[in-house]
């Protein structure tokens, strides 16, 4: 649908292209119009506490500076900050974790390695779910995908009840083999959904399926960590644009330099933690190609953090 409205923008005479970068102090609109080739670029402040809210004053003084018209925008980019910043600063939701009785202790334990092997001070990051809020729930799948145990529903009704009374928006499911077999964690998630409609919850097969249980389960928490947040700041940013005439879907950069819509942002909130600075990378990346050149070290100063990048060959 938004692809015809794209198409019948470009049609009647102008053909906006627009990229936004929102960082943690800076909003940046680059708008190309594809026909004459001209670019128009500016930068406004953001307001840290709801990231994206300037985007309506940008798309006006672009209009007002530029001539740009929202109503011709036949593709819209963005790249934010948003997920790394509210992991950076410690502003995610308050999570549960449900796993297998007797591995509490996976977060805690993860690798068992740390940032400085040889420093008698060196201590890593406070996991992002206490250990108060982990519960184990008697389960066990085998490591081919056979059930050994079914799950105890029992026990998940209590722990639900506990991460409730504990504070907790969302709960993590993160079952021993669930990549091979996701069964378990799908089983839990339902019936969570029926004793706590008002959480959400994420299971590590869904949110990454792949061998490793700390990996997947760190994974699965960060997804949920940054959920709340990030859905809400896109489906503001839908609102937002949908009420200023633009008929072009946002489109937001993943982790990877890819592509993915909002509606995926909402659920895959993982993906897009790299978001802004995947932008600048990629940007850096064919711009270095321009010049001829194949080994290059980015640097991107925001707000809130600095990031470096590597680009070889």
């Amino acid at each position: 649908m938004d692809g015809g409205i794209a198409t019948d923008a470009a049609r009647n005479g102008a053909d906006w292209k627009v990229g936004v970068d929102i960082g943690g102090t800076f909003i940046d609109f680059c708008a190309l119009e594809a026909n004459s080739g001209r670019v128009a670029s500016l930068k406004v402040l953001t307001t840290p506490e709801d990231p994206g809210a300037e985007l309506m004053t940008g798309l006006t003084l672009l209009a007002e500076r530029e001539g740009f018209d929202p109503t011709h925008t036949t593709r819209f980019v963005h790249g934010t900050t948003v997920g790394i910043n509210t992991i950076i600063q410690r502003k995610g939701a308050p999570l549960a974790l449900f796993t297998n009785a007797g591995f509490e202790d996976v977060i805690e334990l993860a690798r068992l390695r740390m940032p400085d092997m040889y420093s008698l001070f060196c201590s890593r990051p406070d996991p992002l779910i206490s250990r108060d809020m982990i519960f184990g729930i008697p389960a066990r799948m085998r490591a081919d995908g056979s059930e050994s145990q079914a799950p105890d529903m029992a026990a998940v009704k209590s722990a639900v009840a506990a991460a409730k009374a504990n504070g907790a928006q969302g709960i993590i499911v993160a079952f021993l083999h669930a990549w091979r077999n996701a069964a378990q964690e799908a089983s839990v998630k339902a019936a969570i959904a029926g004793l706590a409609p008002d959480f959400f919850v994420f299971t590590s097969a869904e949110v990454w399926p792949v061998i490793r249980e700390y990996e997947r389960s760190s994974t699965a928490i960060l997804n949920g960590y940054v959920h709340p947040r990030v859905s809400g700041y896109l489906t503001a940013l839908e609102e937002r644009l949908n009420g200023r005439g633009v008929p072009a879907r946002p489109m937001l950069t993943k982790s990877n330099g890819g592509l993915m819509n909002a509606a995926e942002g909402k659920r895959a909130c993982v993906n897009m933690l790299l978001s802004g600075t995947a932008s600048g990378v990629i940007g850096a990346s064919w711009l270095a190609r321009q010049a001829g050149e194949d080994k290059v070290l980015t640097l991107d100063i925001g707000g809130t953090s600095a990031d470096f990048a590597l680009i070889i060959g």
